[in-house]
């Protein structure tokens, strides 16, 4: 029997105890690990040197973290004349790719970067088309980055280039899935009319070479929309790339519940956070370097947790992205998802889908719920950017919807900061929707509500 197009499954090898199947199932907005439907963390660790991988690897794992995004073009550079299959390029991803296997890592390969295909017309500060193979000026076919997106010899090469990599990668087992490109609206010349064939095109190249059928994305930045291109079957789930600006007071766990939402209910598609952070530029004085600003991740870890998101985490400068920036970030965040990975360890996201949550305008929050969990994270609303000050919130509480027929349920509080259960109660359910009592905290409380008077237990 043919395996649905989008199907992965992926096999791994012991660390350091054997992993079972992870698969991405028409018609499911997460992951299935173990053949359940489970939310995921990861990252997006880069480096010039193996070494760097495995200094960013290694947490990821410790964390239970599954899955890293990696951008090809960005580290190792490949040296091959436009269209051509560097093989010492090759085996240095090799090597990564095997590396991230051991500690039990899926691999999402970001084939296609922006910056490559960007030439700084319109002031991007990164743009590297002028060192890009493809260029006339270096031998290659194309006038301007955007012939990538024409039907043009520049477009041939590179989807030849593209076929020979994922046939040849297809065996690693720990492949997730493919990014066909990363932040299309970038590319010098671009639109959504001449990116959409494109990557229509790409997708159909990946989809022949990879004889796992394993899903396809590909991203714009920030958190752009291209309703055609998201909307398109080439894109088995989409994604979402957001970091504070001035909207909602730079709060970015506001702008990942907001900007995922928005786009769970207009595509019904899976989405995945494919990297975020406080600071989109990465300066010394940003807000990724103020001095609470571990505060602001936890809480876009915590929001990402409860946002209908496929995964969470996946920061930027944060996990490794520092390094060229000369900052020092990543040593910091290595293990910032344990806690939250902890809190949904075990937890079936079966049908699970953004509940209502309602409450006063001292709390912030959001809930994710099936027919009987519902996780829920609350904060308080004046603990927000620069500085994230704390002070301890008191007789409040929180309404939400329970989508089973069970009357009996119990909820369960925890600790963001450390997992650690603060206390259980029961309570019974609402004809529409269940006031439940917070327990005094600072900062934020986390909490499951789970049918049949069942207390999920507390996270290690």
């Amino acid at each position: 029997m043919k395996a649905s197009p989008l199907l992965g499954l992926i096999l791994f090898a012991s660390w350091p105890t054997a992993l079972a199947q992870v698969a991405l199932e028409p018609g499911e907005l997460y992951f299935r690990v173990a053949g359940r439907p489970t939310f995921i963390f990861g990252r997006n660790p880069t480096g010039t040197r193996l070494e760097h991988f495995d200094e960013l690897l290694r947490p990821a794992a410790e964390s239970g973290e599954k899955v890293v995004r990696i951008h090809l073009t960005v580290g190792f550079q490949s040296q091959s004349p436009a269209g051509e299959v560097d093989e010492t390029w090759v085996r240095q991803w090799d090597r990564v790719f095997e590396s991230a296997a051991v500690k039990g890592l899926h691999v999402l390969p970001v084939l296609g970067v922006w910056a490559d295909w960007n030439d700084g017309s319109n002031g991007e500060p990164w743009h590297q088309w002028d060192k890009n193979r493809y260029n006339e000026a270096l031998g290659g076919p194309a006038k301007t980055p955007a012939e990538l997106f024409q039907d043009s010899k520049c477009q041939r090469l590179w989807l030849a280039w593209l076929e020979s990599l994922v046939k040849r990668w297809q065996a690693h087992s720990n492949i997730l899935g493919w990014e066909i490109f990363s932040e299309l609206d970038l590319v010098s010349g671009s639109s959504e009319t001449k990116a959409l064939p494109f990557v229509e095109r790409a997708a159909k190249v990946v989809r022949k070479a990879d004889s796992r059928y394993r899903p396809v994305t590909a991203s714009l930045s920030g958190i752009g929309e291209w309703p055609k291109l998201f909307a398109s079957g080439a894109l088995d789930f989409i994604q979402v790339h957001p970091y504070t600006d001035g909207r909602f007071h730079r709060n970015l766990d506001d702008l990942i519940l907001s900007s995922v939402r928005a786009r769970l209910q207009r595509y019904g598609k899976p989405v995945f956070i494919g990297e975020c952070g406080l600071d989109p530029i990465g300066t010394r004085d940003g807000l990724a370097n103020a001095l609470r600003a571990h505060v602001g991740i936890r809480h876009a870890i915590w929001a990402a947790v409860v946002s209908g998101a496929m995964n969470g985490r996946m920061l930027w400068w944060e996990d490794g992205y520092d390094r060229y920036q000369r900052l020092d970030l990543r040593a910091k965040y290595a293990h910032a998802a344990k806690v939250a990975a902890d809190f949904v360890r075990g937890v079936d996201f079966t049908g699970f889908r953004p509940v209502a949550v309602s409450c006063s305008a001292d709390l912030k929050g959001a809930a994710i719920g099936g027919k009987d969990t519902v996780l829920g994270w609350i904060r308080d609303a004046r603990c927000e950017p620069p500085d994230w000050s704390v002070r301890r919130v008191e007789h409040q509480e929180v309404t939400l919807e329970l989508l089973g027929s069970t009357q009996g349920w119990a909820v369960e509080f925890y600790d963001p900061v450390s997992a650690k259960s603060i206390g259980k109660l029961p309570i019974q359910r609402g004809s529409d929707r269940t006031t439940v009592p917070l327990p005094p905290f600072e900062d934020a409380i986390a909490l499951k509500v789970t049918a049949s008077a069942r207390t999920a237990p507390a996270s290690r």
